[in-house]
């Protein structure tokens, strides 16, 4: 259930049959060959990985509830004074399920999804010669070869997307019918003119024996270098450069290609809650069938979205380039301090959100945005629909679909479908992301070690860095909020750049150890008698130190109006925070809840761009970022010998000792009353926590 007012869900089945199988075969040789001043090694090594996988999502169907139903104003859940209309549980008992908007969890659908049985490969042969020039100098030369294969499905059970090819077929977009006027005219009223007619490009490619899986990369040659000075006895200048390649994308996929697996919609209304066309008794009016499977060829998943996962070109692996320079010096005390210089600059990562590329080009978008006062009102309104002779079961001519649980099969069909760039699929066309973005991290790194003297040891690290990117997420767009960085508009990712989602601007991680020094032997109580030693004698402190700046926020719309894309809002002055901490606004919000509370960003900073308009907020803010880590965790213990070969061992650990908060990221949809609130702690946070442990040796 979904409305403006919080909801649970009664009922959900979604992923709690999950099974699978998975096996790692790796096997490795090396040839190490020492010969004066050299030691050369030559090795190659090989990892075959099986994935089985299945996980029957909702196998009884998902049905989604909301207040939009049964609201007087369809397509919104407020009246015109802002004020919550409709109810969720009302929407129910009605029996009228929501498949108009969209939801975040599974869609308003019937899912069949078999299981899959993958195979992929890393393949890598490698060279190195560590080489000692002379006393003071040593070098390390080195490459390496490898390339990846791609998946193959066991039962050939995938597809490749074909987003060029043309499928020789012809719909026109200017020929009304008794149930709606043609898309062309009803764009020609708005000011916007498109062609009559649209040959539509895009197809599907079934495996066969000769062909299992598209192209493996073969251009993968990582030269690497590294050198090691002494320039005296105290100081050591280090540094080296390489090459390296991120894995394929195409290793594996946890479900089959599109047309052998099926997410029915049901279709509860087909005209934007004007009547109702299906019921909880009866969801599919027409019946409903299975996967498709290869029976319509090169149109497969005509009527549906094709939510696949290869295209026909080449997975090209990920250049990761490094390079390092640094010294190192040892200080009195036995303290050994190094400063480096890091860098890494990586290209053709995988873009999160790109796998689609059905969607309104910008500037058709724009234009209609700036023609009309309800860009998604005529989006939305139901047109001629061309496809309807192909999926009626009167078909005389090909190509003829026998899909009854699609909508294509209706006489009108939305116009924002026929505005697509693949308009016969009524979603997403995919295929793997495109391997486009591009990352720069740069960093001063400061190491320091002791050894123990004086009852004192300590190591760490001091780390001030950089990084920017266009895409921070890769293929893990689910995982935390990274999904909240994907793109505004497909066809213009050169206006994705900012500081990365990663971006830690400073680091410190410290770990110290104290020898008490009490007990006998020692500077306070050196006489001290055996018993009393025993007890408070020989006792060892130990603390780890990690602080941490917080990561970026991305800030995004409460209600996004942005076919395709992820919209953004407009900033609109640069007064972004209220000057409240984190603190205080969390710490009010636990007394005085949503209402009143304060927030911790500037609302008024943040504007609505309008519909169907991209924001001009950068994906993250530098300038704005969550909670950072300021953690403190305690050791104290001591080893006891009561006898020879006995040792008892007795600690006690503290974790966060000082108990410090980390909050969450505060509200961050702009339209949301709660914006700016925090009502959370941050991800892995915990309060503080004592633990004793007693160990007996013997």
């Amino acid at each position: 259930m979904v409305g403006a007012s919080s909801w649970s869900n009664l009922f959900d089945q979604c992923c709690v049959n999950t099974t699978f199988a998975h096996t790692l075969y790796s096997y490795s040789s090396q040839l190490v060959i020492s010969k004066g001043s050299h030691l050369i090694k030559f090795g190659g090594e090989q990892r075959l990985f099986y994935n089985n996988f299945w996980q029957p999502n909702d196998p009884t169907g998902a049905f989604n509830f909301s207040d939009y139903v049964t609201s007087p104003t369809p397509n919104s859940n407020t009246d015109s004074s802002n004020n919550p209309t409709g109810n969720p549980f009302a929407s129910l008992l009605f029996g009228y399920a929501d498949n108009v908007n969209p939801f975040s969890a599974e869609p308003n659908a019937l899912t069949v999804s078999p299981s899959v049985a993958n195979r992929s490969a890393e393949t890598g042969f490698y060279f190195q010669d560590d080489w000692k020039v002379n006393s003071k100098l040593t070098l390390n030369l080195g490459v390496r070869y490898q390339w990846s294969s791609p998946y193959t499905e066991r039962h050939n059970r995938i597809e490749f997307s074909n987003f060029t090819a043309d499928s020789g077929v012809n719909i026109s977009l200017s020929t009304p019918n008794s149930d709606g006027d043609s898309a062309q005219h009803v764009l020609q009223q708005a000011g916007v003119s498109i062609p009559a007619s649209e040959e539509l490009i895009g197809t599907t490619i079934f495996p066969t024996s000769g062909h299992r899986t598209i192209p493996a990369y073969r251009h993968d040659v990582g030269p690497r270098l590294g050198f090691a000075y002494q320039l005296d006895s105290k100081t050591v200048v280090r540094g080296g450069a390489g090459i390296y390649f991120g894995m394929s994308p195409a290793t594996n996929f946890q479900l089959t290609g599109t047309a052998f697996r099926k997410t029915a919609t049901m279709f509860f209304t087909n005209d934007n809650f004007a009547t109702q066309s299906a019921t909880l008794e009866n969801p599919f009016s027409g019946g409903f069938t299975g996967p498709q499977g290869q029976q319509y060829g090169k149109l497969a998943n005509w009527g549906y979205a094709n939510n696949n996962d290869l295209g026909t070109t080449t997975a090209r692996d990920a250049e990761i380039y490094q390079w390092n320079l640094g010294i190192q010096r040892e200080l009195p005390s036995q303290i050994v301090l190094g400063v480096d210089y890091s860098a890494n600059r990586s290209t053709h990562l995988p873009w999160a959100g790109t796998n689609n590329r059905d969607f309104i080009p910008s500037a058709l978008l724009a234009q209609i945005a700036q023609s009309v006062p309800n860009p998604s009102g005529l989006l939305a309104t139901e047109v001629a629909n061309p496809f309807y002779s192909m999926f009626n079961g009167s078909c005389s001519s090909a190509p003829c679909f026998n899909e009854p649980n699609s909508n294509y099969g209706n006489t009108t069909i939305a116009l924002g479908n026929l505005l697509n760039s693949y308009p016969q699929f009524s979603g997403d066309f995919e295929g793997l992301a495109l391997e486009k973005a591009s990352s720069w991290y740069n960093a001063m790194q400061i190491r320091f070690q002791k050894r123990t003297t004086h009852n004192v040891s300590f190591e760490g690290s001091y780390t001030i860095s950089k990084a920017t990117d266009n895409s921070s997420a890769g293929r893990n767009n689910w995982v935390g909020t990274l999904g909240s960085g994907l793109p505004q508009q497909l066809d213009r990712l050169y206006l994705e750049h900012s500081i990365s989602a990663n971006d830690a601007p400073q680091r410190l991680a410290l770990a110290v150890v104290v020898e008490l020094p009490v007990g006998r032997k020692q500077w306070i109580g050196g006489d001290m008698n055996r018993i009393l030693n025993g007890a408070v004698g020989g006792w060892s402190l130990a603390t780890i130190i990690t602080e941490q700046s917080g990561l970026p926020m991305a800030i995004g719309m409460s209600s996004p109006q942005l076919a395709n894309g992820t919209q953004r809002p407009n900033v609109v002055c640069p007064q972004l925070k209220t000057g409240l901490s984190m603190d205080t606004v969390a710490r009010n919000w636990q007394t005085a809840g949503n209402q009143g509370s304060p927030a911790f960003l500037n609302a008024s900073c943040f504007g609505d761009p309008g519909d169907q308009n991209p924001g001009n907020a950068p994906r993250y803010f530098s300038s704005l970022r969550v909670n950072g880590i300021h953690n403190v965790d305690m050791n104290i213990y001591k080893s006891f010998v009561p006898r020879e070969g006995m040792k008892l061992d007795v600690r006690a650990e503290m974790f966060n000792f000082f108990n410090h908060p980390r909050f969450g990221q505060p509200n961050s949809s702009v339209g949301d009353p709660a914006f700016g609130t925090i009502n959370s702690d941050g991800g892995g946070y915990t309060p503080r926590a004592f633990q004793f442990g007693l160990r007996f040796e013997f």
